[in-house]
């Protein structure tokens, strides 16, 4: 992912079993842990995002 390369994140602040949880679902993934995180937060602002939008007509 470009994102990576150019802001990589640093992980060092977190705790040692949620690196241990990225470890292995970029194992299963098939993915970098650093692709992981960047997939985790990328999910996250999406949802935070969307549950951030003002309520309205949704139809329109």
């Amino acid at each position: 992912m470009e994102t990576t390369r150019n802001n990589p994140l640093d992980i060092r602040h977190i705790s040692p079993n949620v690196r241990e949880l990225i470890k292995q679902y970029a194992a299963v993934n098939n993915c970098t842990q650093a692709e992981m995180l960047e997939r985790i937060v990328l999910e996250w602002n999406t949802q935070q995002s969307d549950s951030e939008r003002p309520s309205g007509d949704e139809d329109e």
